[in-house]
């Protein structure tokens, strides 16, 4: 008895339904719509219930058009479902016989024989259950497809076969042959093993879509087929006294009285020559497919040429083998087929089935574990402390073993085919972890991780768009180029975008990406509200900051206007009264200057009151305001000169207030303390930045001075806007105010 391998058709995008219209992939980062998806290649295809091809055609190869069967389109029909319910129903059939062919050995096998388990029945149990479970998966998408019966009748065949020859055992080493139906046991328990020879041939020549990869290998396949099918016949009707005189038993022979036992003799001998003969072909028109594909569908295809490989070495090594290894190497071989065909189906999305797999690869997989492990377990406990009590324990392991094995097999399963966790779990995650952070930056370090941890991406990039134009980016992993971009949105509104390179081997199934939308959507809503949060206390922190702001700028303003103001007038009085005696007139003079000088300092304080803006700005431009402030010194001692490069006209409002202030307030200081005869006032834009400079000739700063009210204020208007401001002792032993603004973009408080 030999077995083989399988391979498949792939479409060249994916979709994902989306809720609510929001979220769209594509790898170049732009968003594709309210309601398109974007391949990992980049393209972009409208949002449906049925995988879209890039250009609208499904290829095998050099196939040609595309195959119904690989629409992957669930059953329409009535009688697609109950063609499906059929097939389903006859896998769940054939995994009963396997369990039961299973257990009925192990109970007879020491009353018949030394070992405590048959080899030869496991041989067709162990493959017939795996192939079963292939074909129930394919059944419930595809109910008419080839490759779904293929595998269905391969594995009813193959376990029946096991089931016949347990029950044959049980009749005769315990009832005496007297059970009903014995003779057809012991018929179907010996004759039906080598119809399982047909699977390898069969899968080979028509994986995936049910064709030949072409019309040309129409006659070779036909030949190989013809010599399989003979072997079979062969071997159903050959004497079984001719295949083994020492194990003959009523019932193994249908009598042909025609043929005479030279012919069989003949037959029996070409047979495994034949069975031989026939491999090259399906295994040539494998290689000829696999070598026509490229990309996924070579993905697809690539396990099955593993496993036709391993068949064909194991059936040359059947004809030197026999006993347990022989029985063996089948039940590789045809294991290696089914698991070929789960493997694409579940990893490279073969027939884009989803929702079906995950159940029965579950189901199946418990179910061989029944083999596996009870049987083994109660075969062994049995024949130690005998059978009641082994039928007790092995209940006992049935509650200790299969309720954390069923688990460990679904997180299994769902890691297989998705590379991820149940849904439930994934989101319920994500919202621990969302709750434990605090600010948007760690939300987005979050959703990274999760979204890695989940679906096993090696890299994955957050971005955040903020209110004040910047961008927040988190990464985790290592960037790569091959990167899909998820844009996400809250309440219809873009925020960001989420780019992740999908785990190797296949992007995310629909189902799969339907959850990440989700998780997108969920994390979205979170790191907006907390962003909304962060801005509204920035804003409290800024109006409570602007309140204290405006006050102490007020407060700055009347010492930097009004003060100055008042010592010119001060002193003009004082130069008045000195006047008085001897020119009468020229301290008339001198106080209508006071009165004047006043006058206008009203003015300014009621202009200060309504917008906390020198009007001199407004009237006369920077380099004029500054003219007319150096101009209130003249009258006195001090010789102010004021110097202007660049253009002033187009600086920031708060640039101009800010180097206004800063001058008033250096010209008071050296009118005051710097006991100067002269002063110079530069203003110049430099590099898109204001540097001011204020330098006199007076006496300089004296040690250890105490930094005042005047000094502390012009250095805290310069840092409010992202500049600097310092006093240092000028080149001629002077006092110099240096400071720096920017003469374009003013930073935020």
């Amino acid at each position: 008895m030999i077995g083989d391998p399988a391979g498949r058709p792939v479409t060249d995008t994916v979709e994902a339904a989306r809720a609510d219209g929001v979220v769209g992939f594509g790898s170049d980062g732009a968003q594709a719509g309210p309601s398109t998806i974007g391949d990992p290649a980049g393209r972009s295809v409208t949002d449906t219930a049925e995988t879209a091809r890039a250009d609208g055609v499904a290829r095998s190869g050099s196939d040609g058009p595309a195959k119904q069967a690989e629409q992957a389109g669930p059953a329409a029909s009535v009688g697609d479902r109950w063609l499906a319910g059929g097939a389903v129903a006859l896998a769940a059939l054939s995994l009963s016989a396997a369990v039961t062919a299973t257990w009925i050995d192990v109970a007879t096998g020491r009353v018949t024989r030394p070992e405590p388990i048959d080899w030869e029945v496991w041989a067709s149990t162990v493959p017939g259950a795996a192939l079963a479970i292939a074909g129930g998966v394919l059944a419930v998408r595809l109910p008419r497809h080839l490759m779904t019966w293929l595998l269905i009748i391969g594995g009813l065949v193959t376990c029946v076969n096991g089931l016949a020859g347990a029950y044959a055992a049980l009749s005769t080493a315990h009832h005496d042959g007297t059970l009903p139906l014995t003779m057809a046991a012991v018929y179907a328990g010996a004759r039906l093993g080598p119809f399982l020879n047909l699977v390898p041939l069969l899968v080979l020549l028509f994986f995936p879509d049910g064709r030949l990869v072409s019309p040309r290998w129409r006659w070779a396949a036909v030949a190989s087929l013809v010599a399989t099918g003979l072997t079979v016949l062969i071997f159903l009707f050959v004497p079984w006294r001719i295949v083994s005189p020492q194990d003959y038993l009523p019932g193994l022979d249908v009598p042909i009285p025609m043929i005479p036992d030279a012919f069989w003799h003949a037959a029996y001998a070409v047979a495994p020559i034949l069975l031989v003969a026939s491999l090259p072909v399906p295994v040539a028109s494998f290689a000829w497919r696999f070598r026509g594909s490229s990309g996924e569908r070579r993905a697809q295809l690539r396990w099955m040429l593993l496993a036709a490989l391993l068949n064909a070495t194991l059936m040359l090594a059947s004809a030197v083998l026999d006993g347990m290894p022989r029985d063996l190497g089948f039940v590789l071989s045809i294991v290696a087929i089914a698991a070929a065909v789960l493997i694409a189906v579940s990893r490279y999305r073969l027939y884009d089935i989803d929702p079906v797999l995950g159940w029965t690869l579950l189901y199946g997989g418990l179910a061989l574990a029944v083999i596996a492990i009870d049987v083994p377990l109660f075969a062994g406990l049995g024949a130690v402390i005998g059978e009641p009590v082994a039928a007790v324990l092995a209940a006992v392991a049935v509650g200790v073993i299969y309720a954390p094995l069923r688990e460990r097999v679904r997180r299994w399963v769902n890691r297989v085919l998705a590379g991820r966790a149940e849904p439930y779990e994934v989101v319920s995650a994500l919202a621990r972890r969302l709750e434990e952070s605090t600010r948007p930056e760690d939300l987005l370090l979050e959703v990274a991780r999760a979204v890695a941890a989940t679906y096993r991406s090696p890299y994955v990039r957050v971005e955040l768009d903020r209110a004040d134009g910047r961008t927040v980016v988190v990464e985790y992993g290592t960037p790569r180029p091959d990167v899909v971009v998820l844009p996400f949105a809250y309440r219809e509104v873009p925020i960001g975008r989420l780019a992740l390179v999908p785990r190797p081997g296949a992007w995310p199934a629909e189902a799969a990406q339907r959850l990440l939308a989700d998780v997108v959507r969920q994390a979205a809503a979170a790191v907006r509200a907390t962003a909304l949060t962060e801005e509204l206390q920035h804003s409290r922190e800024r109006l409570v900051t602007g309140v204290a702001e405006e006050r102490r700028r007020l407060r700055r303003d009347l010492h930097d206007g009004l003060g100055p103001t008042l010592a010119a007038a001060a002193l003009k009085v004082q130069a008045a009264h000195n006047l008085m005696v001897r020119d009468a007139d020229s301290a008339r003079a001198a106080l209508d200057q006071v009165r004047s000088d006043l006058g206008g300092m009203l003015g300014d304080v009621r202009r200060l009151v309504h917008d906390l803006r020198p009007p001199a700005l407004d009237q006369f431009g920077l380099a004029g305001a500054l003219r007319h402030e150096a101009s209130r010194f003249r009258d006195g001692s001090l010789a102010v000169q004021v110097d202007t490069e660049g253009d002033l006209r187009a600086l920031p409002a708060a640039t101009e207030v800010a180097a206004y202030r800063i001058v008033c307030e250096a010209l008071t200081n050296v009118a005051r303390h710097a006991d100067a005869a002269s002063c110079h006032v530069r203003v110049a834009v430099v590099g898109g930045e204001l540097e001011v400079e204020v330098t006199d000739d007076g006496r300089g700063l004296r040690p250890g001075a105490v930094v005042g009210v005047g000094l502390l204020g012009m250095r805290e208007r310069a840092e409010e806007l992202g500049g600097r401001c310092a006093v240092a002792t000028a080149d001629n032993g002077g006092t110099r105010v240096h400071a720096v603004l920017p003469a374009t973009e003013v930073a935020v408080p």
